[in-house]
């Protein structure tokens, strides 16, 4: 079956020789465009993660946010704007008609005291000091392993029925992983009480039901905006590419205006392609404008601009794959016409890339408002699954393209099928880097947590 779609047959030219030089030179043309989007397309793999300014307005035990910033000053491309996390909360003690049977400030007060933690750090001074949320209650903020910049935090005290405003902004000394931290914390007040709780000084509060309201805002800023460090690179990156692909787009546009008596189907296929890419890079340069100067969340619900830009994605991505399918199979250059075989297969393929990696970039945005940066394994397994179908089709046509053009002396045109093959051998292997590159950024990721 699978030999019975990729074969071929060669149809000779019958028109004169400067039409048919002129039709090739369209042909070749276009498909070194092809070769250059699809190598653009190997660097262009978008992440998107929660918003730099995080908000809490519920009932919760903690909270503790991490992100990654550069060193106050010290920005990208020389950038010395200010990078800081600024933390402005109000909390208040939960009333007794606000839970049922747990524990409340007001029920307690006799025997316990209460307190909130609230600190900002670099999460590499932390643990070389060894402070974390176990810790932060007994933590003595005013020694002289708590710096500006690096470590620094307060103790407030929690009274029944008082509201508690707290604010601070922490400036990274050093880059890295910054950590903005509210620990609820208590202590009891006698020893004789006999409660199997501390009585000399405050520790971390360790019940799971809620002791307080939160209304929470951390932000974390970068010199050059909200947007976390990790992803910046793709704002510049996707600007840039947004140029290069006009500027292919109208060289393209251009060639076909040239050589339009000859111009077929397949070339304005291939212009789709470049035009879905090149909207596809200014979507996601808009978004990641506007998460850089306005820090609003990915999730949930989701922003207009995350939805267009992963619509749009998603969709040259499947064009693009099938663009490549229909060339690898010969047609526009070798043959005129596909099967409908062919057809059924390519759609099918296509219908289900696209079901499978929209479902993906949904799903995966939604985990990421929940802190879970791994995307979900049986959507990335039937993604993989896909571009596996893709791909083995893709160089199994390729393979019989390049034999059948050897076959009948066509030099010029398996020149051309010679060079795709090298190009998308080197984006496979430009995807394996980035899936493992992207795999190690997963494994070292540090979620948020609100409990």
């Amino acid at each position: 079956m699978m030999r019975q779609l990729m074969h071929l047959t060669i149809t000779p030219f019958r028109i004169k020789m400067p039409l048919r030089r002129a039709r090739f030179s369209l042909h070749r043309c276009s498909y070194t465009l092809l070769l250059f989007s699809t190598v653009l397309s190997a660097y262009s793999h978008d992440l998107l993660t929660s918003a730099s300014i995080h908000e809490v307005h519920e009932k919760v035990t903690g909270c503790k946010f991490t992100e990654r910033l550069f060193a106050d000053g010290h920005g990208p491309f020389g950038l010395s704007g200010r990078s800081s996390v600024n933390v402005s909360a109000t909390l208040r003690p939960l009333q007794d008609n606000e839970v049922q049977d747990t524990i409340t400030v007001r029920r307690l007060s006799d025997y316990f005291d209460f307190g909130v933690v609230l600190a900002a750090y670099s999460v590499d001074v932390a643990m070389a000091a060894g402070f974390d949320e176990r810790s932060a209650c007994s933590w003595n903020f005013s020694n002289s392993s708590n710096v500006e910049g690096e470590l620094q935090g307060k103790f407030y005290t929690v009274e029944d029925g008082k509201k508690l405003h707290m604010n601070t902004t922490f400036y990274p000394r050093a880059g890295g992983l910054q950590t903005a931290l509210l620990v609820p914390c208590w202590k009891q007040k006698s020893a004789a009480f006999g409660y199997p709780v501390s009585a000399e000084e405050f520790v971390a509060y360790p019940m799971v039901d809620p002791l307080l309201y939160m209304d929470v805002e951390v932000a974390f800023r970068n010199p050059y905006g909200y947007l976390p460090a990790l992803l910046y690179g793709l704002f510049p990156f996707n600007g840039v590419l947004s140029l290069l692909y006009g500027v292919v787009d109208v060289y393209f546009v251009l060639l076909i205006c040239r050589h339009r008596e000859s111009a077929r189907g397949t070339h304005y296929f291939l212009l789709a392609v470049l035009l879905l890419a090149t909207s596809e890079s200014v979507a996601w340069f808009t978004t990641y404008n506007l998460l850089n100067n306005s820090g609003v969340p990915v999730c949930c619900p989701y922003p207009d601009s995350v939805l267009l830009s992963t619509f749009v994605k998603v969709l040259a991505g499947m064009v693009a794959r099938i663009a490549t399918t229909l060339v690898s199979l010969g047609y526009g250059i070798v043959r005129m016409q596909i099967s409908w075989p062919e057809v059924f297969v390519v759609s099918g393929l296509g219908v289900c890339y696209f079901i499978a990696v929209g479902a993906l970039e949904v799903s995966h945005l939604a985990n990421q408002s929940d802190g879970d940066v791994r995307p979900p394994a049986e959507w990335e397994a039937l993604v993989i699954m896909t571009n596996a179908c893709f791909g083995g089709w893709i160089f199994l046509s390729l393979s019989l393209t390049r034999k059948n053009l050897a076959a009948f002396g066509q030099t010029a045109k398996l020149q051309v099928y010679t060079s795709l093959n090298r190009v998308l051998m080197t984006y496979v292997l430009i995807s394996f880097f980035l899936m493992a590159i992207e795999g190690a950024v997963y494994a070292i990721s540090r979620p948020l947590s609100c409990e």
